[in-house]
This record gives C-alpha cells, sequence and structure tokens, in this order.
C-alpha cells in the first residue's frame, strides 16, 4: 500500500471517528436530563409538529429532526472528507427546509381555500334560507365542500359537538388557516348573527366581495411575476457560480474551507445572501 493510499485511509477514519464522536456528543446532550440541547430539540419538534398538525400531516416532528440530524452530519463529513463547499453549502439548506417547506405548503393550502371560499359561502347563505341554525348549516354543507375547506369545516363542527360555541370554533377555525378573506367571510357570518341582521343577504354580499378580491390578485400577482422571477434568477446566480468556478477549477475555494478564517468568510457571506433573499421576498410580497 503506497503512502497515499495510507494517508487517504487515515483521513477517511479520521472523518469517520469526528462524526461518531459528534453524534455520540448529541445523542448524549440529548437523552440526558434538563439539558439545553434537549430544551431546544424538544421546542423545535413541538413547533414542526403544531405546524404540520395546523395541516393535517400525520408525520412525527421528532422523525423530521432526526433526519435533519443524519443528513446535517453525513455533509459535514462529507466536507471534511475533501468535497467541500457544496456540502457546507448543504448545512444551512437541510436545517432550514422543514419549516421553508411546511409554509410554502401552508400558503398554497390557504390559496386553495381561498379559490373555494366565494361558492362556500354562497352554499352557506343559501343553507341558512333553509334552516336558521348555523351550526346545522354548516354540517349541511360540509359533505359538498370542496378540499382542503372540508376538512377545517369538519373540524369546526368537531369542536362544536364537543362544547365549543360556533364562535369558538369559527376563532380557531381563522387562527388555523390565517386567511384575511377567510376572517371577513367569517366576521360577517358573526356580526350578523349578533346584531340580528339577515345573515344570508350579508354572505351574498360577502361572496361578492370574495370573487372581486381574487380577480384584483389575480391581476396582481400577473403584474409582479416579472419581478418575482428577476429575484429568483439573482437570488440562484451567486451559487451557480460558486459551482462553476468549482467545477472550472476544483479546489479553488479550497482556501476559504481550510481555515478558521476561511470558515468564518462564507458564514458571513451565506448570512448576506439568505438576508439578501429573504428582503427580496418581503418586498415582492404585495398585499391587497
Amino acid at each position: 500500500m503506497s503512502s497515499l493510499d495510507l494517508f487517504s485511509l487515515l483521513k477517511l477514519l479520521g472523518v469517520l471517528c469526528a462524526a461518531a464522536s459528534l453524534a455520540l456528543g448529541l445523542a448524549v446532550a440529548v437523552l440526558a436530563p434538563d439539558t439545553l440541547v434537549r430544551r431546544l430539540l424538544f421546542r423545535y419538534v413541538a413547533s414542526l409538529e403544531r405546524r404540520m398538525r395546523l395541516m393535517f400531516i400525520e408525520t412525527r416532528g421528532m422523525h423530521v429532526a432526526i433526519a435533519q440530524g443524519v443528513a446535517i452530519l453525513l455533509a459535514l463529513g462529507l466536507a471534511v472528507g475533501g468535497f467541500g463547499l457544496p456540502c457546507l453549502l448543504a448545512v444551512p439548506v437541510v436545517a432550514a427546509a422543514p419549516v421553508l417547506v411546511l409554509e410554502r405548503m401552508r400558503k398554497k393550502r390557504v390559496q386553495r381555500i381561498e379559490q373555494v371560499l366565494d361558492g362556500f359561502v354562497l352554499a352557506l347563505a343559501n343553507a341558512l334560507r333553509a334552516m336558521p341554525s348555523a351550526g346545522k348549516a354548516l354540517a349541511s354543507i360540509q359533505a359538498v365542500t370542496p378540499p382542503p375547506l372540508d376538512r377545517e369545516i369538519e373540524l369546526v363542527l368537531r369542536e362544536m359537538r364537543v362544547g365549543s360555541t360556533l364562535e369558538q370554533a369559527l376563532g380557531n377555525l381563522s387562527a388555523r388557516v390565517r386567511s384575511f378573506q377567510l376572517d371577513a367571510a367569517m366576521s360577517g357570518l358573526l356580526i350578523g348573527r349578533q346584531t340580528g341582521g339577515n345573515v344570508p343577504e350579508i354572505l351574498d354580499g360577502a361572496a361578492q366581495t370574495l370573487r372581486e378580491m381574487a380577480r384584483l390578485q389575480g391581476v396582481l400577482r400577473a403584474k409582479t411575476a416579472e419581478g418575482r422571477a428577476q429575484a429568483n434568477v439573482l437570488a440562484a446566480f451567486p451559487l451557480l457560480l460558486l459551482f462553476a468556478f468549482d467545477m472550472a477549477s476544483p479546489g479553488y475555494f479550497r482556501p476559504l474551507t481550510e481555515s478558521a478564517t476561511g470558515v468564518m468568510v462564507m458564514l458571513i457571506a451565506l448570512g448576506l445572501w439568505l438576508s439578501s433573499v429573504i428582503l427580496t421576498r418581503r418586498i415582492m410580497e404585495v398585499e391587497l
């Protein structure tokens, strides 16, 4: 065996020992009672499960956290083993991926709810013309309500069956979905019931308003689509340059990964890049 092969083997063994030591240290910190790492982990898991529960996802938050930990350890091990910059860049991506994916799923779910909201409000108005009880009216149209709004209405009816009032159940619905249009529709229903107004007529007006809001939001999304596309291209451009330089000249960024100063420079650059991406997305999110 040549000296180069022996050096590579020793380096691989060192990487495996470092990864095993880090994994063992994290396991001890998590399993030991009343440690900071354990508290932070369980707080993070609770946050994930709360987000998933609001979208009726059955996956355990601990399973997601364990998968993240394994992926981060693997990326760090590959980075130390010579794969360098791409693996280091994968660490923050893996760390932030579940929260970003869940938030994106929530926004898409809210959009689907808002697309069927005007039809639901009209159906509720017609049901209230046939029966005075709002709870019975909701139960009568729950079977024909399009998804994913049907799951939310089903949960509202369950809460009412176990003792919650209509106001409490609808308030919980608004807190779960976090949609301005849904809040406006449910507020019209509750205010109409409390003031003794003509609730079906109020809901008819709310449905018409929702249709107009949906039309204006479509126009707004079309007007800002070009700006969003440009922002996405500019956000991806630095990463493309990094991979292009690394492929054209292997080892070009190696000084950044072999010294503490280089790692600090990469972390600062990564933080600035993430801040610019988040700020750009906030600027492009025009609210109606």
